[in-house]
């Protein structure tokens, strides 16, 4: 029962904020405002969720954005049979006939994802209808057979930093040493918190130097900066469905040490100086987004690196369209697929083109 006071105060703020929503959405065509702004349909979606990110509390937020009730019955996907207890992570497959699958036997690519949630909550089958339109999607365009380890890593504030990061760095060894697959066909990948960690998890193999980095980094709406200070942050406020404060919060609660700046490299990867050595990247982010700058800017500190990078902006999206079609405005989902599939399958032949 503890959940009836929460939700009935979400209904109540939402029946005033979805009217405004409306009312400011008709504004823009009142005074003829000439800069592309969101949809009614996104506004009143980035108002829904904004408020269940402010005022849901955490445990009830982690079971609204689970997947694991649809994974049990999904023919795609199979938890791993992984000895990592002692590592604290644990993982799904989700592949094409998974029951006949074994992980890294007769692919070309394994991606290695971790979802997003803002370090707190989300789980490893969010996304899973998400990973089955890619795998059809590659297979159908190139041929490609791909499959994707869902890393379910542990959430903050239980488990700060660097927890999350370790439980991909074990994931990664798990796979090269005990599956014997080779760093050339894996891919780290993730979106928004799920992103930050790919992109450390690779500066800390490159850093180290004890193995080798994968071999491409896939990184959908990434979180590269937790000082929020550029001006995506104050522009896109109002139309991203992700909240600041909610942000600023989630990063203290994830780094949990007073003595590591939010600054660190290891938590804001826009500040890491070597970044020479990362595998080539493919980045998204929409043009709503209050990560928008953050990631222009991480983006280009790669480039000057000579890091190879395929970068996209959609200007009429916000956070999260390029994982879920709701979300998503303008094919900009379907054409995301498109896009990393080139990305990691360009050198083969379009079926089209055969």
């Amino acid at each position: 029962m503890d959940f009836i006071l929460p939700v009935l105060l979400c209904t109540v703020i939402l029946a005033i904020r979805i009217p405004l929503a409306i009312i400011a959405h008709f504004a823009t065509f009142l005074f003829r405002n000439e800069c592309l702004t969101p949809s009614l349909y996104q506004r009143i979606t980035a108002v829904i969720l904004k408020t269940f990110e402010l005022y849901l509390p955490l445990w009830l937020l982690r079971k609204l954005f689970s997947g694991s009730a649809r994974g049990k019955r999904n023919r795609w996907i199979k938890k791993l049979d992984a000895n990592n207890e002692q590592d604290g992570w644990e993982g799904y497959l989700i592949a094409d006939g998974v029951d006949q699958s074994e992980i890294g036997k007769d692919v070309d690519m394994v991606i290695l994802y971790a979802h997003g949630g803002g370090f707190v909550f989300g789980d490893a089958l969010l996304l899973s209808d998400t990973f089955i339109d890619w795998i059809r999607a590659w297979r159908l365009s190139y041929g490609a057979r791909t499959q994707i380890l869902s890393l379910e890593y542990q959430l903050a504030p239980e488990h700060p930093f660097p927890a999350a990061r370790d439980n991909m760095l074990a994931c990664y060894q798990w796979l090269i040493n005990e599956k014997k697959i080779s760093p050339s066909k894996i891919a780290f990948a993730g979106d928004s918190a799920g992103g930050n960690l790919a992109v450390i998890s690779a500066l800390h193999l490159i850093n180290q130097s004890y193995t080798d980095p994968p071999a491409a980094l896939i990184l959908l709406s990434p979180y590269v900066s937790a000082l929020s200070n550029t001006q995506s942050f104050i522009n896109n406020a109002s139309y991203d469905f992700t909240d600041v404060s909610w942000v600023n919060n989630n990063i203290n609660l994830y780094i949990g040490d007073p003595n590591l700046l939010p600054s660190c490299p290891m938590i804001s990867p826009l500040y890491e100086s070597q970044t020479s050595g990362l595998p080539k990247v493919f980045a998204c982010v929409g043009g709503f987004e209050i990560f928008l700058d953050d990631v222009k800017d991480f983006i280009g500190r790669l480039q000057q690196n000579d890091v190879k990078t395929d970068f996209v902006i959609d200007e009429a999206n916000m956070h999260g369209y390029a994982i879920s079609r709701v979300l998503s405005r303008n094919g900009a989902y379907d054409h995301t697929i498109i896009r990393i599939g080139k990305f990691l399958y360009g050198e083969k032949k379009l079926i089209s083109e055969i």
